[in-house]
């Protein structure tokens, strides 16, 4: 028979095995709606220059205090898009919860009408088994469930059948061997094991069984693939971030950063010579207030450089984040197979649910534009700012 020990293994575990991966409410209704390339297209762009910045977040007063100033309204616009690319998402969002315990009873009922897995008990007596006991199970089930295939009489031995498939499950040569067996072998194989060699043939050509069989493997075959394929996606979104914060973190850190800069000011200040104030000794002030100058005006060209960079890592980004949303919407277009049974149909249903999580990551990497936007044009700000303020002190 064509229905050997790994469509049984299939059969009997694959159904419970899903039954964890039973989330939520469908979301199909709503996938797909957003125009991801045009939300990240939308991002604002970064400014042109530290002083272009200090506009930005100071306005006319270069003497406000940066840390404390709202520019919120500037992100308004962008901040509005972000929200209503969540409203599209709200409704599946919020029904996910509701309804996962229904959809973990309607994955139980499926694999409870399992052949295979009625004969073992159900899925909560599986789920009560050791391993040992499952497999013992599993093999009774199995040759039962093979022998009522093989069209032997009722009276059969059905010891014999479940002495072989736990022959098979304990020993992969004697597996391997009988797979490789033409039907006929496999038939002689199956009436030896059932000690009644007289027993008649299994019926010629595939059974209806067979054929829903083979095809409810196809077709759950091809929903895991999706799965995987929609799971791949989503894990590439929730790991772009990480690359992307160790490319900033190489630009802060490169040669000639603000702190190496900021140590080898402070080592001229050390060897500026002392004077007597009113206060006590002192390096002198003047020169000490001319390094601050320079170390202003060195600050200043750095944050220029440092904003030119990350002007460049910004338009990376949103380039990233657009073939990553034209990886998942490729993968949405090609639509979910049939649900032929229970298997495939968790599989798909799982699989729409890893996508609801995708589009609300890729929500997630607009959000992640404004932040980097905003701090980046506040630190480009401080710079200028305090370029400024030396100025006026001269």
């Amino acid at each position: 028979m064509k229905l050997t020990l790994r469509r049984f293994m299939l059969a009997a575990f694959a159904l419970t095995a899903l039954v964890v991966l039973a989330l939520g409410d469908e979301p199909e209704a709503v996938l797909g709606k957003i125009n991801f390339a045009g939300l990240f297209d939308a991002a604002p762009i970064l400014p042109t220059s530290t002083a272009d910045a200090a506009k930005r977040v100071l306005g006319a007063d270069i003497e406000a205090d940066l840390v404390s100033r709202d520019f919120s309204a500037f992100y308004a616009p962008y901040e509005k898009k972000i929200a209503a690319a969540h409203e599209v998402l709200q409704p599946a969002v919020d029904s996910r919860p509701a309804n996962q315990e229904a959809r973990t009873r309607q994955a139980v009922a499926g694999a409870n009408s399992s052949a295979i897995i009625a004969r073992m008990g159900g899925a909560e007596k599986m789920s009560q088994m050791s391993e040992e006991e499952q497999q013992q199970a599993a093999a009774q089930a199995m040759g039962s469930y093979q022998q009522s295939m093989s069209g032997a009489p009722p009276g059969a031995s059905s010891g014999g059948m479940q002495a072989m498939m736990q022959r098979m499950m304990n020993d992969p040569e004697y597996q391997a061997r009988f797979e490789k067996m033409s039907k006929k072998e496999q038939e002689a194989e199956m009436q030896k094991y059932m000690g009644n060699a007289n027993a008649p043939a299994p019926p010629k050509g595939e059974t209806a069984a067979e054929r829903r069989a083979e095809q409810g493997q196809h077709d759950a075959g091809a929903a895991v693939a999706r799965q995987n394929e929609v799971s791949a996606i989503y894990q590439r979104i929730r790991e772009i971030e990480a690359e992307f914060a160790k490319k900033d973190a190489a630009i802060s850190t490169a040669p000639g950063n603000h702190d190496q800069i900021g140590r080898e000011l402070n080592a001229k200040i050390e060897k500026v010579p002392m004077v007597e104030t009113g206060v006590g000794a002192t390096h002198d002030p003047a020169k000490v207030k001319q390094l601050m100058r320079e170390r202003a005006a060195l600050d200043r060209a750095r944050a220029a450089a440092e904003l030119q960079q990350r002007t460049a890592l910004y338009s990376e980004r949103r380039t990233k984040y657009k073939e990553l949303a034209a990886s998942y919407a490729a993968w949405l277009k090609q639509g979910a197979g049939p649900n032929s049974n229970i298997t495939t149909s968790l599989m798909n249903n799982s699989a729409a649910d890893t996508a609801l999580h995708c589009e609300e990551e890729l929500i997630g990497l607009a959000e992640n534009l404004r932040k980097y936007h905003e701090q980046t044009t506040r630190d480009a700000a401080m710079y200028e700012q305090q370029y400024q303020k030396n100025l006026k002190e001269m």
